[in-house]
C-alpha cells in the first residue's frame, strides 16, 4: 500500500506541474504496473504489457501479469499464485486527432497455483490448473493539449477452456511527461459469474510506467 500511495503522489504531482503538449498516440511501447486489489484471494499484481504498431490503425498487444495473495479459511492458511499471458490485435478508429475509438481482441493463458496447511501441521498441500479464455474489448481514448491521456473500456472474457464468462470496467489516466515517458493511474471493476463461496465481483486500483518508442 506504501509503495502505490508514494507513486499515486509522484504521478498527480507531474500532472499538475507539467504542461507537455500532446502529438497524438503512439501505441509502440512497454509498460509496468502496480495493482492491488480487494478480490480475496488476489492481493497484489504487477504486469508487463507491449505494444507494436503494424500499419493501418492496427498493433500487435501482449501482456503477463502475476497476482499473489494470501487469505485465512476456517482451520487453515492459503496463498495463490496466478501467471496470466495474452497476446492479440488492437484496432484504432480514428475520431479526430486527439480521439480514437478502440478494440482488440486477445487469447488469454491462465495458470493458478495454490497451497494449504491446516492450523498446527507442517504439511503443504499444492495443486494447479490451467484454463484459456478470449478477451473483446471496445473503448475511446483521448488525448488532451497538456498531454494527458484518458480512456475508458469495457472488455468481456470468457470461451476456451473457460466454462464462464466475465465482464470489466477499466479506466485509466496517464500523464505524457516527455515523447518516451508516461506515468499513470488505473481502476478496474470485475463482474464475474455468482459464487456460493466467496464474494467473485472485485475492483483494482494502480499506478504504471510508460516507455514509448
Amino acid at each position: 500500500m506504501k509503495k502505490l500511495l508514494t507513486m499515486a503522489l509522484i504521478s498527480q504531482t507531474l500532472i499538475f506541474s507539467s504542461n507537455i503538449l500532446a502529438e497524438g498516440f503512439n501505441d509502440n511501447y512497454l509498460q509496468l504496473g502496480y495493482s492491488t486489489s480487494n478480490y480475496k484471494f488476489v492481493d497484489e499484481i504487477m504486469e508487463l504489457k507491449g505494444s507494436v504498431e503494424i500499419g493501418n490503425e492496427f498493433s500487435i498487444i501482449g501482456s503477463y501479469d502475476r497476482e499473489t495473495g494470501d487469505w485465512r479459511d476456517p482451520g487453515e492458511y492459503e496463498t495463490s499464485t496466478y501467471t496470466t499471458m495474452t497476446i492479440g490485435v488492437t484496432k484504432n478508429f480514428e475520431v479526430d486527432t486527439n480521439t480514437s475509438i478502440t478494440s482488440s481482441l486477445s487469447y488469454l493463458d491462465y495458470d493458478i497455483k495454490q497451497t494449504r496447511q491446516a492450523d498446527g501441521s507442517a504439511t503443504i498441500t499444492n495443486s494447479s490448473s490451467n484454463t484459456t479464455a478470449y478477451v473483446a474489448s471496445l473503448g475511446v481514448k483521448n488525448i488532451s493539449d497538456s498531454g494527458i491521456e484518458s480512456s475508458i473500456k469495457f472488455t468481456r472474457l470468457g470461451g476456451g477452456k473457460s466454462n464462464s464468462y466475465s465482464n470489466e470496467l477499466e479506466i485509466e489516466m496517464m500523464k505524457h511527461i516527455n515523447e518516451t515517458l508516461a506515468i499513470g493511474g488505473r481502476v478496474l471493476r470485475r463482474d464475474n459469474p455468482p459464487s456460493s463461496s466467496h464474494e467473485s465481483d472485485f475492483t483494482e486500483t494502480g499506478v504504471f510506467v510508460r516507455r514509448s518508442f
